[in-house]
């Protein structure tokens, strides 16, 4: 860890912590790593989580060293389990940025039983303001189509490996009918600025499309792929009112939120659009591939399915070539007064959220569980996106691999950032060239 070359800030956080714990100095960050005024913002929050700590005189380990171990090992691939947790926490660049002797991993293992990952909350969402603030103004090329993608979150889970006494991992058995214990990640990621909107981990044996029912949130646009085509999350996108006729019972629904998911062909488990409309296409309908565009209704003779009576959808669907074949794409979304195309387009953007996942596990350092426990592996995990947005506000680029290899060189002290941020530009600059090109 790079040691920093100033101090960051006067203002110290308040010791809580037992007698022998006072002649250490208190967490500092290192501003050389991640920025002087990023250091400052996150030393408030530091002493946030200090003072809301439990004052119990036996108690030694608090939520601000965590935190900041947990910071450090992101910038450190080889920090991935408990063990080197401990280790890392007793070098001597570490202690200039913690108030302990070191971070035990039994009492790191308990910790993570205890703690409370939504006290991260105001982090994220301070650095988030932050970077909304950083790309206003940004020009884009289609408006109407930015417009959306700022409202736009595309949804899906991903699985880590996890051991059998994980209470919350999924048993199952995979292609060679061997029996694997998963822990399943549910994430909420904007797709105009790639920063998780949330992070959940389910509670045990519920369903990606229960906790994707618990999160809508009104005015945004949700994207799914097929796992999520269930009738009950199609109308949780849906308010109810009482008609304003006096007397009836009967309510009609109103759009919380819209949605585009894709559904799997009409047939023996797929619902068909009954009483469907055709809607004209334009030429660049066309020249995307858009071969139907229809309004319509669900229907089903299953008590059990939600009843989405009085719910009009449309259907778009999209021919496509993939390794020589044509398929089609059908999507489902509740968006009814944009362009075909744009519904196509929209739908394209899901794919962000699997390149995060991708991004998170193999270069984000969250490969596996460090922690058995929801709450501590949960807490790693927000403080994983804090350093992503870390990464993100200080060079200005979206977080890439070649993004977190140079910052674990500055990590490491193997460079400064002034020199890679040249480097980082420069890398920036040839993807982009590489992406006009594979446009053209």
């Amino acid at each position: 860890i790079a040691p920093p070359e100033t101090t960051a800030s006067t203002e110290t956080t308040e010791e809580l912590a037992s007698p022998e714990n006072t002649t250490k100095p208190s967490s500092k960050l290192p501003e050389k790593l991640i920025g002087i005024k990023y250091v400052r913002l996150l030393e408030q929050q530091l002493g946030y989580l200090r003072n809301e700590e439990s004052q119990h005189g036996n108690r030694k380990l608090f939520m601000d060293d965590v935190f900041v171990v947990y910071l450090l090992a992101f910038f450190n691939p080889c920090v991935r389990s408990l063990r080197t947790l401990e280790d890392l926490s007793k070098t001597k660049r570490v202690q200039e940025h913690i108030s302990i002797d070191k971070i035990c991993k039994s009492t790191l293992s308990d910790f993570n039983k205890l703690i409370d990952p939504q006290r991260l909350q105001p982090t994220l969402a301070a650095l988030r303001e932050q970077l909304g603030r950083k790309l206003a103004g940004k020009p884009v090329e289609d408006r109407d189509l930015q417009t959306l993608l700022k409202q736009t979150v595309a949804v899906d889970g991903t699985f880590l490996p996890a051991v059998a006494e994980v209470a919350w991992a999924v048993v199952n058995n995979n292609r060679h009918q061997a029996v694997r214990h998963r822990a399943r990640v549910d994430g909420r990621i904007d797709v105009s600025t790639w920063v998780p909107e949330a992070i959940v981990i389910p509670d045990p044996g519920e369903s990606e499309v229960a906790c994707a029912i618990k999160h809508i949130e009104a005015g945004k646009i949700y994207l799914y792929d097929r796992g999520y085509s269930g009738f009950d999350l199609l109308e949780a996108h849906y308010h109810e009112k009482p008609k304003p006729e006096k007397g009836s019972a009967e309510k009609e629904r109103e759009i919380k939120a819209s949605f585009v998911v894709r559904y799997k062909s009409a047939g023996e488990n797929a619902p068909t659009l009954d009483e469907a409309v055709d809607r004209n296409l334009t030429a660049e309908d066309l020249a995307a591939g858009v071969i139907s565009d229809r309004v319509g209704y669900f229907t089903s003779r299953k008590a059990r399915r939600a009843n989405l009576k009085g719910i009009k959808l449309r259907e778009v669907i999209v021919e496509y070539q993939k390794d020589g074949v044509t398929k089609q794409l059908r999507l489902i979304s509740n968006l009814l007064d944009v362009s075909a195309i744009t519904i196509a387009l929209l739908y394209k953007q899901r794919w962000q959220v699997e390149l995060f996942f991708r991004w998170f596990k193999s270069f984000g350092n969250f490969g596996h569980l460090i922690s058995h426990s929801s709450q501590g592996a949960l807490a790693h995990l927000y403080v994983t996106i804090i350093g992503v947005l870390l990464m993100y506000l200080h060079t200005g680029y979206r977080p890439s691999k070649y993004m977190f290899a140079m910052l674990s060189q500055v990590a490491a002290g193997g460079a400064t950032l002034e020199e890679i941020i040249p480097i980082l530009r420069e890398r920036e600059r040839r993807s982009e060239l590489d992406r006009q090109s594979a446009a053209r």
